[in-house]
């Protein structure tokens, strides 16, 4: 948001919030939304994302799915302090974007107490922190350094008197020692605003172009103002660049000839209609350059696919040169002079059978380098054969991907997106609607593990039934406060009663499972046997440790009769 049109924001929004209480607050993402319980029903919101900080009263009180109301040690501090707080003062630096906003409130001994709400809009800076009377800084939104801080350095202190600076302006001074005087790394101008002037010079003088933006801005009453390429109504259903389609002004723009110009009744609606456009927008955009991109790799998958399998065919060129050597060794076994790796034979393929040279393996006879040859010769059209099925298919997808790709940048809307998505799926066989006809794979029905009771206090107990049973009772179902018991010096099944409520289990209970992890053990026909128990958090598993095999690191003992009387659950 632009600095100018913050000034005038605050100045808009000033009279309908102060000496107002504080009734709700929510963080959803990095928009903070205050409720002042306004009759026309707008919230206070605070914008911190550095990549669209801004401030604005909205109606839209619906909460994004991305961005789900949170909460958190900040949330919290601004809920404890500014719950039921008045507001007594809102105010702007003059030079920078930075807000504060004075609350009064009491406390628990009705003793009023001043609290400030200090808001930093500067985009990589942008963050919120909560300062008490004495300026100390209570909590931040972000654990970043920013201008958040009483009499902190900030351009405030820098700012310069427009209305003097204009005024003594030569008439021959050039635009680029404007810019270098007005529009530096700390000017007050932003971006937005270095362009109109830039604009403005184009039909006017560089000083006629800077005084008569300057009191646009400074003697104007403010417009409220969004212009945009297309109707805001499309703005969802045709893929635009918010930076260069979109624009929110308070005065009238020279740089926004030829665009739409929508006015509204205020600086804060406008504000919030550009906002919701502007995300809007963005989410169209991402979703068409992420499918595009996705479109883009698999095409050059493909064609990088096609250039290998080229590269496979030249190795196995000319397989009926191979069969014609095996033939010609085999026809000239009398007569071929062997030398080495090479055999002279006469070419009876050749009307005037000549003499040519074949390379044969060393130390091979003549018929076993023609099974060789006949052997490289079955293998060369098995690839070629293999090779061309292969192009014909990857060639075919790279037709349908390059067809999707050309369709998709013709016509760059949402409906146009979805249909584009859909046929890449199928032709990727990829989401629903597989390429194989098939539909939905039925769900797996959840594994039944162990043997499960219900103990006479009500806790469930497992039991397990083999060792791998066991290790998915201790290691997978076993939270660290359920107990976990075993047959001492036996054997047998690991047991766990689960607890839920992390709360001390009764004794009947424990003893109970104790009797259970008997009688699944090797213990069961003794008249007494020990039992080991502890919290799961004290059972691991030893390094390549076969199935069902623990280590305890803490554990007491109970004396139990193997038995099992418990109602068994199914």
């Amino acid at each position: 948001m632009d600095n100018f049109y913050l000034s005038a924001l605050i100045e808009e929004i000033g009279p309908k919030v102060l000496g107002r209480t504080v009734a709700r607050i929510s963080l959803e993402g990095t928009t903070l939304k205050l409720d002042f319980r306004l009759v026309s029903g707008h919230q206070f919101v605070v914008s911190v994302d550095r990549t669209t900080p801004a401030i604005y009263l909205s109606d839209n009180t619906q909460t994004s799915p991305a961005q789900k109301s949170r909460s958190g040690f900040f949330v919290s501090l601004l809920r404890k302090h500014l719950i039921d707080a008045r507001l007594a003062r809102l105010s702007k630096e003059a030079g920078d974007r930075i807000v504060q906003l004075d609350f009064v409130g009491l406390d628990a001994g009705d003793n009023e107490f001043e609290i400030i709400l200090r808001l930093a809009l500067t985009g990589r800076s942008s963050n919120a922190a909560l300062i008490d009377a004495q300026g100390n800084v209570i909590g931040t939104l972000f654990e970043r350094d920013t201008a958040l801080w009483p009499n902190s350095s900030s351009l405030s202190s820098k700012k310069i008197d427009l209305t003097v600076s204009t005024e003594k302006l030569s008439s021959d001074v050039t635009e680029q020692e404007v810019l270098d005087r007005f529009f530096g790394p700390e000017s007050i101008f932003g971006p937005q605003l270095q362009n109109e002037f830039r604009v403005r010079c184009k039909s006017s003088s560089a000083a006629t172009a800077f005084k008569s933006l300057v009191d646009d801005l400074l003697n104007l009453k403010p417009i409220p103002l969004i212009y945009s390429r297309l109707p805001l109504e499309k703005i969802d259903h045709i893929v635009v660049d918010p930076k260069r389609d979109l624009i929110l002004s308070h005065i009238e723009l020279a740089q926004a000839a030829g665009m739409i110009r929508n006015q509204f009744s205020s600086l804060s609606e406008a504000a919030d209609q550009y906002y919701l456009a502007r995300g809007s927008a963005l989410t169209l955009r991402t979703e068409y350059r992420s499918l595009k991109q996705s479109l883009s790799r698999e095409v050059n998958k493909r064609i990088a696919a096609i250039n290998a399998m080229e590269s496979d065919r030249l190795r196995f060129e000319s397989p009926e040169r191979l069969k014609r050597y095996g033939d010609l060794l085999l026809a000239n076994l009398a007569n071929a002079r062997v030398a080495g790796t090479s055999a002279t034979v006469l070419d009876y393929y050749d009307p005037e059978q000549s003499e040519i040279d074949i390379e044969v393996p060393e130390g091979a006879t003549l018929q076993e380098a023609a099974s060789d040859y006949f052997a490289r010769y079955q293998k060369a059209r098995r690839a070629l054969s293999a090779i061309a099925s292969r192009e014909s298919e990857v060639s075919r997808k790279l037709e349908g991907l390059t067809d999707l790709l050309s369709k998709l940048d013709d016509a760059p809307t949402s409906s146009n997106i979805e249909a584009v998505t859909k046929s890449l799926q199928q032709l990727l066989g990829t989401g629903k609607g597989r390429a194989s006809g098939r539909g939905p794979r039925p769900k797996r029905k959840p594994e039944i593990v162990g043997r499960r009771f219900r103990s006479t206090d009500g806790y469930e107990i497992v039991v397990g039934r083999n060792d791998r049973d066991n290790d998915r009772i201790t290691f997978r179902i076993a939270k660290p406060h359920d107990i976990w018991l075993h047959a001492a010096d036996y054997p047998g099944s690991h047991t766990i009663v689960l607890n839920p409520n992390r709360e001390a289990l009764p004794h009947r209970t424990i003893t109970e499972a104790a009797e259970l992890a008997a009688f699944y053990s090797q213990a069961k026909r003794e008249g007494k046997a020990a039992v080991h128990y502890a919290q799961k958090k004290f059972v691991s598993k030893p390094p390549r440790a076969k199935p069902g095999l623990v280590r305890l690191s803490s554990f007491k003992t109970i004396m139990v009769e193997p038995r099992c009387d418990l109602e068994r659950i199914e």
